[in-house]
C-alpha cells in the first residue's frame, strides 16, 4: 500500500503543477514494476474530482447556459475534439509509450522548452475559437507521458494572448472531459481494492491543495520557473535509459 500511496502523492503534485503528472507516474513504473493503466486512471479521475469543486462556480454557470458562457460551451467543445480523437484512434500508440524511458527523457525536455518561452508571453486577447482550437491542438501532444497536459494547455493559452487567469481556468476545464473519455477507455480494466480507495482519496485532498498553488504561481508570472525541473528530469531519466 505504501508504494501505491506514493504514486498518489506524486499524482496530485504534478498533475496541476505543469511536470507531467503521466510522465512522473510512468517512470516510476518502469523502475518499480509494470504500468498499471487503470490505477493510473482512477488517481486523475480523483484529480477530476478536485477540479470540479475549484472550478465550480465556472460550472455552474455552463450548467444553467449562463448567458456570458455560452460560447465558452464551444470553445470547449472545439479545444476537446482533438484530443479526444487522437486518444481514441492511437490508444495503443500512446499506452505503449508509457515503457519508453528514452521517450520520456524527451518529453520532458520538450515540456522544459514549452514551458521556459511563456516566460515571454503578452496578454492581448480574449478567449475565441482560434485560440481554443491552438489550445486543443496542444492538448494533443499532451496524452503522450512526459508530455505535461497542464503544462501544454496553459502555456499555449498564454501564447495565444489570454490573461493569465483565463489560461489557467480553460485549461482545469479542459480537463474534465478528458479525463472522464481516459475512465471510460481503461473501464475494462477495473478493479476494486481498499488500497484503490485510499489511493484515492488522498489524490483527491492533495490535488485541492496543488490546484490552489499553481493558481497562483501563474498569477505571479513565474510558470516558466518549472521549466528548470523538467530539464533536469529529462536529463536524469535519459541517463537512466541509457545507462540501465
Amino acid at each position: 500500500m505504501i508504494q501505491e500511496l506514493f504514486l498518489a502523492f506524486i499524482q496530485a503534485a504534478t498533475e496541476f503543477l505543469p511536470i507531467s503528472s503521466s510522465g512522473h507516474l510512468a517512470l516510476i513504473f518502469n523502475i518499480i514494476s509494470e504500468p498499471d493503466l487503470f490505477f493510473i486512471t482512477m488517481l486523475h479521475l480523483a484529480s477530476l474530482f478536485a477540479v470540479l469543486i475549484f472550478t465550480r462556480r465556472e460550472i455552474k454557470k455552463l450548467l444553467t447556459f449562463d448567458k456570458k458562457y455560452r460560447k465558452l460551451w464551444i470553445y470547449l467543445i472545439i479545444a476537446t475534439i482533438p484530443a479526444a480523437l487522437f486518444g481514441y484512434l492511437f490508444k495503443s500508440t500512446i499506452e505503449s509509450s508509457f515503457e519508453s524511458l528514452l521517450f520520456l527523457g524527451f518529453a520532458f525536455l520538450f515540456t522544459g522548452g514549452i514551458l521556459f518561452f511563456t516566460k515571454y508571453t503578452q496578454n492581448y486577447t480574449k478567449l475565441n475559437w482560434k485560440n481554443s482550437l491552438f489550445v486543443g491542438l496542444f492538448q494533443v501532444i499532451a496524452l503522450f507521458p512526459g508530455i505535461s497536459r497542464s503544462g501544454m494547455t496553459i502555456s499555449s493559452g498564454l501564447f495565444s494572448g489570454l490573461r493569465k487567469e483565463d489560461a489557467v481556468k480553460f485549461s482545469f476545464l479542459l480537463f474534465i472531459p478528458l479525463s472522464l473519455g481516459a475512465f471510460v477507455l481503461e473501464f475494462g480494466q477495473a478493479y476494486f481494492n481498499t488500497t484503490l480507495v485510499y489511493s484515492f482519496l488522498l489524490t483527491f485532498v492533495l490535488s485541492l491543495i496543488f490546484l490552489n498553488l499553481l493558481y497562483f504561481i501563474v498569477k505571479k508570472g513565474k510558470f516558466w520557473w518549472f521549466s528548470i525541473y523538467c530539464f533536469v528530469l529529462g536529463i536524469v531519466t535519459l541517463v537512466l535509459h541509457f545507462f540501465s
